[in-house]
Formats: structure tokens, C-alpha cells, sequence
């Protein structure tokens, strides 16, 4: 049985996207299997479908009440993408995103990201802005999302995330910096954007290297703007040096690309004083919806090593 399935998997397969995955249809029309080959590999497509419904199934039985959860959550506290780009374009205010990531490292000491490694102090750092209260200060929340990755992040975290909100507290929407948010609000999304620094003096943290671009599209109605940067990984063990940086500019706006350690330098930089906003991806979410480039995590961590501000 196995040497028929190697045989048939050697040959050159049709396939579609089916939910963003490969799918394997039919074999190439420029191969032409026998008989025995060919209704084999129908027997294995028909089989993996049935065992990915099947899955599927237990997926949302399993994650049912945890999601019913977070979703009322969600619907009582957590502003939409356009609700939070509006108040962000409106008020001098400024915000720090929390994603899977940044949940991860706040509640699992044993949790590291290929560009983050953790550490007590920076768990003590995220949790001391996820349960902040000031009110110059969003915290973002992500985007309510149902597919298998959110489900499981919410299955694992939710009991230990819960604890740490706030009943009477209203969340950002953290996926404005995302792709999500100019798929789903298109030109209403760079307006409201354009709109937070228009004609002010900027300064951009980032890591040596990043993948951060000052893209015409959304950034050339700046005043003027500066690069400050930090490590291209591990920004976290370098945030005090950037903070006295940051507040020494004499920037109006202070706009942040640092991971999780971003979330944590806006939050102290706001009650320094200094307006900031955790903005990570922004300009790879927009070069994703609208020139089709790669999204934001599927690109190197420092693609432009060595390019000058």
C-alpha cells in the first residue's frame, strides 16, 4: 500500500486553494496514471476531506464554550477596526497592541518568539500594560477570529487571560495594523491613518534592518521624521536605552515597529508624556492588500539589512 502511495505521489498533481491551503485534485494531464494509481489517490483525497470535516467537528465542540466566551467579551468590550481608527484619528491618544504572541509571552514562562526571547521581567512588563488603566493609553485586543490557530490560542490562554481584564474597560482593535483593517475598511483606512500624523514631526523605532518602510502611500504627509533604532531581535533588553532616545526627540508622534517589546515602550513613553503608537506591520499590511506582497509574517525578520534612514 505504501509503495502505490509513493508511486502516485511522485506524479504531477493539479491543484486549487481551497481556505488558503494546496489541494490536490487531479493528476497533470501531461502524466498519464493507470488505472489502479488513479483511483487510489481518489480513495486518499476522499479520505482526507472526511478526516478534515471530521477534525473540523471536534475543533469547534471542543473550543464551543471557551469561543462563546471570548466572543461576549468581545462584543462588550473590544471597539471595532473602524471604531478604533476613528478615535485614534481624533484624540491625541496613544495605543499598545497585544497579539497571540504577546499573550504567549505574558502567560508562559517557558514561551519565546524567533525575534523575542522571554524573560520575568519582560512577562512583569506586558502584564503591567495588558491590566493599565491610564486613560491616554489603549490597549489593543485582537480582532475576533473562529479558525483553528485563534481556537487553540484561546483554548490554552483564555482561563489565565481572563483573569487580567477589566470588566468596565473598553479594548482597541489591534488588528488595524494588519491587513485585516484595509481589507475591510479599503481607503476609509489610510485616510484615518494619514490623518494621525499629518503634519507632524515623527519619530520611527525600529530595529536595525527591519522590515519597516516609510512607504509614500500612507507616510508622505509627515512634517518631518527621524529613525531611531533598536536590536533587530531582542528589542526588549535595549528598550531603556531607546526610551531616554525617544523622549530626548522632539517629535510630536512617536511611531513603533519593536514586536512585543513595542507595546511596552508606547505605554512608557504615553505616561512620559510623549504620544506613541505600537504600529508594527503597518506598512507591509498595506503592501499586501494592495500590491499583493507577501504578508507581514511570511517576509524575513531583517530583509533590509545595512539600508540607510
Amino acid at each position: 500500500m505504501f509503495d502505490r502511495i509513493r508511486q502516485a505521489a511522485n506524479r504531477v498533481f493539479n491543484v486549487k486553494i481551497v481556505n488558503s491551503k494546496p489541494i490536490a485534485v487531479t493528476l497533470d494531464s501531461l502524466v498519464e496514471p493507470d488505472q489502479s494509481q488513479a483511483k487510489l489517490l481518489r480513495q486518499i483525497h476522499s479520505e482526507l476531506k472526511t478526516h478534515r470535516r471530521e477534525l473540523e467537528t471536534i475543533r469547534l465542540a471542543a473550543t464551543s464554550e471557551v469561543m462563546q466566551d471570548v466572543s461576549a467579551f468581545h462584543r462588550k468590550q473590544v471597539r471595532t477596526l473602524l471604531e478604533t481608527l476613528e478615535l485614534l484619528a481624533s484624540t491625541e491618544l496613544s495605543m499598545a497592541r497585544f497579539g497571540d504572541g504577546e499573550f504567549r509571552l505574558m502567560l508562559l514562562n517557558d514561551f519565546n518568539l524567533r525575534f523575542q526571547k522571554n524573560s520575568p521581567e519582560l512577562q512583569d512588563d506586558l502584564r503591567k500594560v495588558f491590566i493599565s488603566n491610564d486613560a491616554d493609553v489603549l490597549v489593543g485586543f485582537p480582532q475576533l477570529f473562529r479558525d483553528a490557530h485563534w481556537s487553540g490560542v484561546y483554548q490554552e490562554l483564555w482561563p489565565r487571560l481572563n483573569q487580567l481584564t477589566t470588566s468596565g474597560r473598553t479594548y482597541a482593535c489591534a488588528h488595524i495594523t494588519r491587513p485585516q483593517a484595509f481589507s475591510a475598511l479599503g481607503e476609509r483606512a489610510v485616510e484615518l491613518w494619514r490623518q494621525i500624523w499629518e503634519g507632524k514631526k515623527v519619530a520611527i523605532v525600529t530595529g536595525e534592518g527591519s522590515r519597516f518602510d516609510l512607504i509614500p502611500e500612507l507616510f508622505d504627509n509627515l512634517a518631518s521624521h527621524e529613525f531611531i533604532y533598536s536590536l533587530p531581535v531582542n528589542a526588549y533588553e535595549d528598550i531603556d536605552r531607546v526610551e531616554a532616545v525617544v523622549t530626548d526627540s522632539d517629535c510630536d508622534l512617536a511611531l513603533i515597529a519593536l514586536g512585543p517589546a513595542g507595546g511596552i515602550l508606547a505605554h512608557r513613553l504615553a505616561t512620559a508624556g510623549k504620544r506613541a503608537l505600537d504600529i508594527g506591520h503597518l506598512s507591509n499590511s498595506y503592501e499586501n492588500v494592495y500590491k499583493g506582497a507577501p504578508r507581514p509574517e511570511a517576509t524575513s525578520i531583517v530583509p533590509n539589512k545595512g539600508k540607510n534612514a
